[in-house]
């Protein structure tokens, strides 16, 4: 054997080698995050059930699926004394359940109150536990807005109650402006999160925001990145267009801290609330299980169209940095608003996640700002 071939040999059997080893470096990686996985699963929900027992012989901690316009939908019940005003927390998204999340805000909350989380239509719970084909072309504002009212007609009898609090977040503000505004006679009060005011607003208000801070950085990177979205949101309906330049700008403002980012990952993954089944909605779900909320949102939804006077108490919390729904927009709409009653507070060092951003201010103002002004009416 010569040289040469001596040398290709060689050649071979160090690939080979390296081969061998990328696939055990790889394989020992994947098996030390299925350990850590399994640790995060098997270990975190546990503790945290154990230590947030509702353990009042009056609490309820219930999880059930319960029949509402026609399908299978999930509710959870939680608080140390079923007696206790009861709030009913309408999820963003459309299609971001509030329910797997809640250990992270929730349980200061339930010596005072009945927290009700409910998934709607084609999401979390209730996305598996239904056709999500058959579901999808049933979804559209009108009905979603019945299936709001249903529930509520189904909180009030399993806990007999006159009233309860509706508490939206996000697309849950929208519902819930809806909501209160069609059927006040079944309302205790209505606590906005996140506020939503008009999508194609929202996204120009938010687009502004993020290049200010980008120009604020001295990012040119950035900042090119940003002026090349303009405009932002386009003047057409809810298309590809605007679909995929509202995502561009979505990662823009998660890195300059005005919007959601990663930072529910780890809260997620060790939720006690929902299965390892359930979190497969995280990772599958799209837009267009949705059905028409979307569209329905961008070209169709306006606060203002519900009208400025309320006949229930109105309570806006808004993040000091949420520029996904802009404060600035919800501070606007808030100060034209009458009602029984209303209060504007205002949350430091959180964005669009208010309640987990700063759960202590959020907290405090719950309990000490909002229930004492709902209990006194």
């Amino acid at each position: 054997m010569n040289r040469n071939s001596t040398h290709q040999m060689t050649k071979i059997k160090i690939k080979r080698v390296v081969k061998v080893f990328g696939v055990v470096f790889v394989s020992v990686i994947v098996l030390i995050l299925l350990i850590f996985f399994g640790i995060i699963r098997g270990i975190i929900p546990a503790v945290t059930r154990t230590n947030h027992k509702i353990n009042m012989p009056s609490g309820i901690d219930q999880m059930e699926m319960v029949e509402i316009g026609g399908i299978q939908q999930a509710l959870y019940f939680r608080g140390q004394n079923a007696e206790n005003p009861v709030i009913l927390i309408l999820h963003g998204g459309p299609g971001f359940p509030l329910m797997p999340f809640l250990h992270g805000f929730q349980y200061e909350w339930e010596d005072d109150f009945t927290v009700v989380h409910w998934d709607q239509r084609n999401t979390g719970k209730t996305y598996f536990a239904n056709d999500p084909k058959a579901v999808r072309g049933t979804i559209n504002a009108q009905r979603v807005l019945q299936d709001a009212y249903e529930v509520t007609q189904y909180i009030k009898q399993k806990l007999n109650k006159d009233k309860i609090i509706i508490m939206g977040h996000s697309w849950g503000s929208v519902l819930g402006t809806m909501l209160v505004q069609t059927h006040p006679e079944d309302c205790s009060a209505y606590i906005g999160i996140g506020q939503a005011v008009n999508m194609r607003e929202n996204v120009r208000v938010g687009y502004e925001k993020t290049l200010e801070a980008a120009r604020a950085a001295g990012n040119q990177r950035d900042i090119a990145a940003l002026e090349a979205l303009a405009p932002c949101p386009p003047p057409e309906g809810y298309d590809d267009t605007y679909r995929k330049r509202v995502t561009e700008l979505q990662k823009y403002q998660a890195k300059y801290k005005l919007a959601m980012g990663n930072e529910l990952v780890i809260p997620l993954l060790t939720s006690p609330y929902y299965t390892l089944g359930d979190l497969r909605f995280a990772l599958m779900v799209d837009v267009s299980s949705q059905g028409d909320l979307m569209r329905f949102c961008v070209e169709e939804f306006d606060v203002y169209d519900y009208g400025l006077s309320y006949n229930v108490p109105v309570y806006y919390i808004m993040g000091a940095n949420d520029y996904q729904t802009p404060y600035p927009l919800a501070e606007e709409l808030f100060a034209q608003i009458s009602a029984p009653d209303k209060a504007f507070f205002t949350i430091p060092n959180a964005g669009h996640m208010s309640m987990t951003d700063n759960k202590v201010e959020f907290t405090r103002v719950l309990l000490e700002e909002i229930k004492p002004r709902i209990q006194d009416r």
